[in-house]
Order: structure tokens, then C-alpha cells, then sequence
């Protein structure tokens, strides 16, 4: 269990917990039930960041902040793959095509723009959150990310012959992944409910990020003819965009 959730943590984050730490294909496997709780792991530091932060700047700056730490952490391995996702099926007429693009280390116009989207619509969803919905919201969203990971790589087909995602791509067993939703989202559902409005929240996000998963999951398919390790990246980033801002969406009021 420790072994797996230590995989999970140096693959997913910039953490180097055991240097001799050996991983295997079988390793990187089965340390996929633990994605949410490494994406809870990560939500715990940005709560205790922002505390800090606002310490010595107001909302608006310690948000910035806030965004570069997260980007730090997981050294921008789920933005870049959501760059190199929409430059490829933005840019490329044919499977082989967006495939070839995705490869590509070099970035395009699309997908500088989906970096740019995505994190100016976190920037003004934190800045419309406060206090505890603010906690919460930090909390939670890396870890319905890479919950929606999870669902994304289910049963699914890769979309190459090889790549690191080959490891993680329909290797996610039914039973990881129903005790890392129920334990994971358990925990988040805890976390959110603190009335009657947030207690929405506790079901309108994972039946949210669950749908726009299954969606993305087929269009990225009917693009490239499988899942790849940057559609996963793409999915996780995206979805923790939805969570913010269906918590805005349902505490603001309105």
C-alpha cells in the first residue's frame, strides 16, 4: 500500500520520497487507486499555502502565487499535456497527424491559449472564493482531477504503439477505482458540506467531472483512436477548472 501511494506521489508530483524507490510497469499500475489521495495530498498544501500568503499579500497576489505553487509541484505535467492535447487535435487532419503534433516537445498558438484560458479562469474563480469555500474548493479539486484521471484510462484502448502512458491506460482495475471513489470522494463530500448550499456541491461535482470525462474521453477517442498520457494530463487540468467553477457557481449565490 505505502509502496504504491510513494509511485503514485514522486510519478505525479515533484516529491522524491525514497531516491532507491524501484518502479516497474506493474508498479506504475496499480499506484493509480491512489491519484486522488496524492491530488488530496496536494489540494492540503495549497490550504496551508494560501494561509501563508495572505499573510503578506492580499487575495488577489497570494491567488498568483497559489497557481505557480500548484504548477511547481506537479512541475506543469498535467498543463503540458493539456497544451500538447488541443494543439493536436486543433492542428492535425488526420489521427497520424494530431498524434505527431502531440509528440511534438514544441507548442503552438492552441495551446498557449489553453494554458492561458485555464489558468485566468482559476485565477478569477479563487478570487471569488473566501475562507472556508475557498479551503475546500483547494482541497478538493487536484484530487476530483485525478479522479476524473482514473476514469479517463477505465477500460480505455491507448492511443500509440508505446509511451509512458501505455503503463496507466486500461490498467485501472474495477476495484481500485470504486475504493479510490469511495474513500477519495467520501472525504471531499466531508470536506465540502458545510450547508445546505455546499452540500450541492457534494453531488453536482462528481456527477459534473464524471460527464465531462466521459465526453472529453470520447471526442479525444474519435480524434486519435485511443486514450494518451496527454488526454489524461488534459482531463485532469480541465476538470479541476469545472470544479472551481461550479463552486463559485453554487456559493455565489445566484
Amino acid at each position: 500500500m505505502l509502496h504504491n501511494f510513494i509511485t503514485a506521489l514522486q510519478f505525479l508530483t515533484v516529491f522524491t520520497v525514497r531516491k532507491d524507490h524501484e518502479v516497474g510497469e506493474n508498479d506504475l499500475a496499480r499506484s493509480m487507486t491512489y491519484f486522488p489521495f496524492v491530488g488530496l495530498f496536494i489540494g492540503l498544501i495549497l490550504v496551508w499555502a494560501d494561509r501563508v500568503f495572505l499573510w503578506f499579500f492580499p487575495d488577489s497576489i497570494a491567488n498568483i502565487f497559489l497557481l505557480i505553487l500548484s504548477m511547481v509541484i506537479t512541475r506543469a505535467l498535467h498543463i503540458d499535456g493539456l497544451a500538447d492535447s488541443i494543439d493536436g487535435i486543433m492542428g492535425g487532419a488526420d489521427r497520424e497527424s494530431r498524434l505527431a503534433i502531440m509528440k511534438d516537445s514544441r507548442i503552438g498558438t492552441a495551446g498557449v491559449l489553453s494554458i492561458v484560458f485555464v489558468l485566468l479562469i482559476k485565477y478569477v474563480c479563487l478570487n471569488n472564493l473566501f475562507d472556508d469555500y475557498k479551503a475546500a474548493a483547494l482541497l478538493t479539486a487536484p484530487a476530483f482531477g485525478r479522479w476524473s484521471q482514473m476514469l479517463m484510462m477505465f477500460q480505455a484502448d491507448y492511443g500509440r504503439e508505446d509511451g509512458l502512458g501505455k503503463a496507466f491506460v486500461g490498467h485501472v482495475r474495477i476495484g481500485g477505482l470504486i475504493a479510490a471513489s469511495v474513500v477519495s470522494l467520501g472525504i471531499s463530500a466531508y470536506v465540502i458540506v458545510q450547508d445546505n448550499r455546499t452540500a450541492v456541491l457534494a453531488v453536482a461535482i462528481p456527477l459534473m467531472i464524471a460527464m465531462f470525462t466521459m465526453l472529453w474521453r470520447w471526442y479525444v477517442v474519435r480524434k486519435v483512436g485511443g486514450v494518451t498520457g496527454d488526454a489524461v494530463g488534459a482531463a485532469s487540468e480541465m476538470s479541476e477548472t469545472l470544479t472551481l467553477l461550479i463552486f463559485v457557481f453554487l456559493v455565489s449565490g445566484r
